[in-house]
């Protein structure tokens, strides 16, 4: 099986757009999730404050996303 990592080389990066649920709390604060990355959580008072903190958080830990290529093994018969 052949595996290849397609990279560019792009100068300026391209913005990463996340999908964030935002749930309100029992005590009172808001809380917001990447979806599909529950590592990516931060609370504050404010809905604008769980998201400044998780915006804080993704720029902290600087994610990136490469796409990978995979070749299916070879067969006999297709």
């Amino acid at each position: 099986m052949n595996l290849a990592v397609k990279s560019t080389s792009i100068t300026t990066a391209p913005k990463l757009t996340y999908d964030v649920l935002i749930e309100n709390q029992q005590d009172g604060e808001v809380s917001a999730t990447v979806l599909g990355l529950p590592d990516f959580k931060a609370s504050g008072v404010t809905k604008e404050k769980a998201l400044e903190k998780l915006i804080q958080l993704l720029q902290e830990r600087e994610p990136e996303i490469v796409t990978l290529e995979i070749e299916p093994p070879q067969t006999e018969h297709p």
